[in-house]
């Protein structure tokens, strides 16, 4: 009966991989890939200015702003199970990691006041529609992919973990579950790609780029303007700042087990959908529609404890 059973999920688990994963990426080397045509065309981009100081200031905000959250846990520790309060996801513990989105309220102004262009951070409000098909899209390309080289590396690497996840199902409330979705599958994606995507992979992408002279690194005012492309850029110059950027990301979600594997991947496919169009809201889609799906399991498993 048991082995009946793991033949049967292993089929269905192939038959998965090739509707989602095989399918998806079948049409798209048969459209774009074996015509040598780039998977998304490049939007008309405006330049960005974003210096080291943007980038730092940015840092310092988000860190900032973590410890205070962590501050919030903290001090509000479950009664109920003192020596184990720091695993607690009552809903204040849960609120506090909506405390990220203060690194939007407080960020956003501040790069504003000195660059007076939403742009510069891609937060672009034109063609909403056509970033939020290409958001579905490019998701319906990464997100599986993801989920397979994260089932993968868990199996034959080391299994992935989660502390959020464990505190969940030690502690299986409705409340809980409520705040914990809105922070993982809202605030998080929010946060992280107008972080990672918004401000750091848009300065070293202008960087790497070699259109801008060396002095504009550190401080770049916003009269400044790019040297003319000096040749055909090399595929350091395309890729290093979104390989650097993934490499970050990746490590933020070091203690998950292996999932920094399936997160670089998915970062670099993010990243480049954000160099791609310009914007971070396609790339806040592929995030929340990741984090949305790698919740519903959890979802159903609290709501049948409760």
């Amino acid at each position: 009966m048991a082995t009946n059973q793991l033949v049967c999920t292993a089929v269905f688990m192939l038959g998965l991989v090739l509707v989602f994963v095989v399918l998806p990426w079948k049409a798209a080397y048969q459209r774009k890939i074996r015509h040598g045509q780039p998977l998304l065309d490049q939007w008309p981009i405006a330049a960005s200015h974003l210096d080291l100081i943007d980038m730092l200031l940015t840092l310092l905000i988000y860190f900032s702003v973590q410890i205070i959250g962590i501050g919030i846990v903290v001090e509000n520790p479950d009664s109920s199970d003192a020596p184990n309060f720091f695993l607690q996801l009552s809903p204040i513990n849960s609120a506090a990691g909506l405390c990220t989105f203060l690194t939007l309220f407080f960020t956003i102004p501040v790069i504003y006041l000195r660059r007076r262009d939403l742009r510069s951070i891609r937060l672009r409000l034109d063609r909403l529609s056509q970033q939020t098909q290409v958001g579905f899209f490019a998701a319906l390309l990464l997100v599986p992919v993801t989920m397979v080289i994260n089932a993968l590396v868990s199996i034959f690497v080391t299994p992935y973990s989660h502390p959020v996840i464990e505190s969940l199902l030690a502690e299986a409330t409705v409340p809980t579950l409520i705040y914990t979705v809105v922070t993982v599958v809202i605030a998080a994606p929010i946060v992280e790609e107008f972080v990672f995507r918004g401000v750091i992979l848009t300065y070293l992408q202008r960087v790497f780029s070699g259109n801008w002279g060396s002095d504009t690194v550190l401080y770049c005012s916003n009269a400044s303007r790019p040297n003319a492309p000096a040749g055909t850029p090399d595929l350091f110059q395309i890729h290093g700042a979104n390989i650097l950027t993934s490499l970050l990301f990746a490590g933020l979600h070091l203690g998950q087990g292996a999932a920094y594997i399936p997160l670089f991947i998915l970062s670099f496919g993010i990243g480049y959908v954000g160099n791609k169009t310009g914007s971070i809201i396609p790339c806040i889609i592929i995030h929340m529609i990741l984090n949305g799906i790698s919740t519903i399991p959890l979802i159903f498993m609290i709501v049948s404890q409760s």
